[in-house]
């Protein structure tokens, strides 16, 4: 059986990672989608989906996840809801069930007649890209939030300080 999960993943965190492994209990493989592949360098988004990739990438294999075991892809947003699961059949390798906690993306699948598991959440308060995006611009205790692998890439691009320019910038390059 093969699972999905879905998630934008700015950053990947420690939250991510447990349900990456919890999937993986219940599931032969998975497929991790990084959504909204086309969006980066604004505030919710502000890493890049191949950024994403990696830091997804050296989580799973510094945590001895078997590579044969996951695929991970990126995939648009579409702006057409009606028509987003035949464009993730499309995008994507066959799945089985997708693990979901939003209740939105839920209630669409299985509408559509897909399996959809809802995951146990692991510290969501704290473990939340917003609120690790918003540590990060403080420079306060994110760290100690995302697998070792994400900090070393987030330094290593200067994330930190990308993301405090986008959120002094009065540009939002969603709107030209």
């Amino acid at each position: 059986m093969r699972g999905l999960v879905m998630g934008r993943f700015q950053p990947f965190h420690n939250g991510h990672l447990n349900l990456v492994r919890q999937v993986l209990e219940e599931c032969d493989d998975i497929i991790i989608a990084v959504t909204g592949s086309q969006f980066n360098y604004i505030r919710m988004d502000p890493f890049t989906a191949g950024e994403r990739i990696e830091m997804i990438r050296n989580s799973l294999l510094e945590s001895d996840v078997e590579p044969h075991r996951y695929m991970i892809l990126g995939v648009e947003n579409q702006p057409n809801v009606s028509t987003w699961l035949s464009y993730l059949r499309a995008a994507l390798p066959p799945f089985d069930v997708v693990y979901s906690g939003n209740e939105y993306v839920a209630m669409l699948l299985a509408d559509s007649g897909i399996a959809v598991v809802s995951p146990k959440m692991f510290s969501r308060q704290t473990l939340n890209a917003t609120a690790i995006r918003d540590m990060m611009v403080q420079g306060d205790g994110w760290r100690d939030l995302v697998p070792a692998p994400v900090s070393r890439m987030v330094d290593s691009i200067d994330g930190t300080e990308r993301l405090r320019t986008i959120i002094k910038s009065d540009t939002d390059p969603t709107t030209h």
